[in-house]
């Protein structure tokens, strides 16, 4: 049984996306905060700012994953049969069954 997934339109993509890239930046700003940190002397603020580091980074990390992973879950990919060019086939990605393609 195929399970069907809701899809979403481009512009939540658009959201997801450049949620990923904003804590990837706020990582990237966080650890100047923790580098200006360091060079003060503000032990407190310094173990602060890595803890936000750390955060920011996986966050980011896990949110370009789940949406790399999701887009791989969402293609189906369409060959052509290797002995009759006239024919297309969907291929399954996960078991790599053809079936006839239907549109």
């Amino acid at each position: 049984m195929v399970e069907k997934r809701p899809t979403k339109t481009s512009w939540a993509r658009a959201v997801e996306n450049m949620l990923a890239v904003i804590l990837i930046f706020a990582g990237i700003a966080a650890a100047g905060g923790l580098i200006a940190a360091l060079a003060g002397g503000f032990e407190g603020w310094a173990i602060v700012a890595g803890i936000a580091v750390i955060v920011l980074f996986g966050a980011g990390f896990l949110a370009i994953r789940d949406g790399a992973r999701r887009r791989a879950l969402e293609t189906n990919t369409v060959v052509y049969a290797p002995d009759n060019t006239d024919q297309l086939f969907d291929v399954d990605p996960n078991t790599g069954e053809r079936t006839p393609h239907r549109e």
